[in-house]
């Protein structure tokens, strides 16, 4: 009960790692029936094209046995009987070589590589005795039992249409001739195998889709299986959110541990706070803290707590907050603009009063760029209504 509860909870498709963990055990879906169609296939068109080549190396057999009629019964084996292994290998081995080519080339067109050892591995569990049992009454055994039942009836019923269109001529047979008899067989047999080949393909078809079906339905997962799949790859979504969690808090802790070392904090003046750090020696000034809405009032709140001077320069604020990241050297864009600013600040830390330094004036691409309105734009005109003025002027007008 228990395995067929677990069975009714798998009703999710496999992922692509179930299918990959699968393929690497050798567990695949393919038609055996596909190829043996095909091995058939190439054995009756093989057979077919070497025809002349056997007939030539059966009459030279018969020749040679000819030739040694007369000799004693020991010396004439021993030259029937070699030869009689070459002639048969002869035969036989250009249909071995094909059939397993064509073999190896209908089963890589189906499953592509596979390389394991795991299908060739020694299995214990294959012997137990109750496994079998259950294999021996399984869903695929039934299929292989439909499948050889439609096969032999489909044999058996083309043999009788094709002998059945043929008995006019079968009833001549017994007064014909050796070469007609020859004929009528080789008709009989051409279109039997004709329509053999045709049913086995429109089988093989058939349990091609099956066999894919079936393999998909034996990989199905339950939820649970791929909720685990996905913390065996990923890891516990509450872990990792967690861990997340204390990675942005160890951050952010580091990032105002630095503003207390800063020069200066640049604000926006409320939601961008932006901190500086310049040493003696260092090749520019350095972004050490940034940040927006809370994390730009913590930085601020620290600022004060650490007698960090803080000035309020919105472009500049926007320009770092845009374009230079933690930890990074500012860029020649704003070498200026901070220059003036430290040295604001190293006045105030050193209680030396020392004006302010403008607003900075941030190139065209970069005011689009951080939100700011271009300086040398007119402003809209009015309405070109002449009367909008005479209404803002007229003290009656409800919207003066």
């Amino acid at each position: 009960m228990a395995e067929e509860n677990e069975g009714a909870d798998k009703t999710e498709k496999p992922t692509s790692k179930k299918l990959k963990d699968a393929r690497k055990d050798g567990n695949v879906a393919k038609s055996r029936e596909l190829t043996s169609t095909v091995l058939i296939m190439g054995w009756l068109a093989g057979g077919w094209m070497l025809m002349g080549y056997m007939f030539r190396r059966v009459s030279g057999l018969f020749e040679s046995a000819l030739l040694v009629m007369n000799q004693p019964f020991d010396l004439a084996l021993q030259t029937i009987v070699p030869l009689a292994a070459q002639t048969f290998l002869a035969m036989t081995l250009p249909l071995l070589l094909l059939a397993v080519l064509l073999a190896l080339l209908v089963e890589f067109l189906q499953v592509g590589p596979v390389a394991t050892m795991k299908k060739v591995t020694p299995d214990l569990s294959k012997m137990n005795p109750v496994s079998g049992l259950k294999k021996m009454f399984s869903m695929d055994n039934l299929v292989e039992l439909v499948k050889s039942v439609l096969k032999s009836a489909a044999l058996i019923t083309i043999g009788g249409f094709v002998l059945w269109g043929m008995l006019p001529s079968l009833l001549h047979l017994p007064f014909a001739r050796p070469a007609a008899i020859g004929s009528a067989i080789w008709h009989a047999l051409k279109w039997i195998g004709i329509w053999t080949i045709f049913v086995f393909f429109f089988v093989s078809a058939l349990d091609a889709s099956y066999q894919k079906f079936s393999y998909i339905k034996k990989l199905r997962m339950s939820r649970r299986d791929i909720k685990q799949e996905v913390k065996e790859n990923e890891g516990d979504p509450y872990v990792k959110q967690r861990r997340k969690q204390l990675h942005q808090e160890w951050s952010q802790q580091n990032m105002l541990n630095a503003v207390r070392g800063s020069n200066v904090v640049v604000t926006n003046p409320t939601h961008i706070a932006v901190a500086l750090q310049y040493e003696q020696g260092d090749d520019l000034p350095l972004v050490v803290a940034k940040g927006e809405g809370h994390v730009a009032e913590e930085i601020k709140r620290v600022a004060q707590e650490a007698g960090v001077p803080i000035l309020e320069n919105v472009p500049l604020a926007r320009g770092l907050n845009a374009r230079v990241e933690i930890d990074d050297y500012i860029s020649d864009d704003f070498f200026e603009a901070v220059a003036q600013v430290l040295f604001w600040a190293e006045g105030v830390r050193i209680g030396e009063h020392r004006p302010e330094p403008p607003p900075f004036d941030p190139p065209p691409a970069m005011r689009e760029e951080i939100g700011l309105a271009d300086p040398d734009t007119p402003a809209p005109p009015l309405a070109e209504d002449p009367g909008v003025i005479e209404r803002l002027e007229d003290p009656r007008d409800p919207m003066r």
